[in-house]
């Protein structure tokens, strides 16, 4: 199902088709560096595409992939969730892109308007990025969509920096 689009992407929900793109993008060791779960493996891409599902069911929403228009490739996810964070529900902001699509403003692109999205759609109003503190790329990203710093915590036996966009 389509959910939106970019001037350069096709945001639409994740199904069992994507499962061997997914592969090449979950399982790449450079993409997932900063993985709590690290590089996929065919049984996890199944997992991850059955908790997608089960999210588009129970809340409406979540990760979404991430299609390039110019050659209908997907390459990579970005969506929303619902993460618990210190007892507390938070609205998680999530993005993972093909290494070949780095640096080309693509994960920001597809971020702002999910973002938006969660505005208009779903009358969010604060969202969050948990990023572990070495991933520059990502903090970069969070900084794109107007996040600061809120604080930083152990998640999962992690120290991330947790960012905040309050709308």
């Amino acid at each position: 199902m389509h959910i939106l689009e970019t001037s350069r992407l096709t945001l639409r929900y994740i199904t069992s088709r994507d499962a061997e793109a997914l592969m090449t993008i979950l399982g790449d060791a450079e993409v997932m560096r900063f993985s709590i779960i690290g590089i996929h493996s065919s049984k996890q891409i199944k997992q991850f595409i059955e908790q997608r599902l089960i999210s588009y069911l129970e809340y409406g929403f979540g990760l979404y992939a991430l299609v390039h228009k110019q050659n209908q490739e997907l390459i990579g996810y970005c969506g929303f969730f619902i993460q618990s964070i210190e007892q507390q529900k938070e609205v998680e902001v999530g993005y993972r892109l093909a290494k070949k699509y780095w640096g080309q403003g693509l994960a920001t692109e597809a971020a702002k308007a999910v973002v938006e999205y969660g505005q208009q759609r779903f009358n969010f109003r604060r969202f969050v990025c948990l990023i572990e503190i070495k991933n520059n790329r990502s903090i970069r990203v969070a900084q794109k969509l107007g996040m600061k710093l809120e604080k930083k915590i152990i998640y999962h036996g992690l120290n991330v920096a947790m960012y905040s966009l309050d709308c």
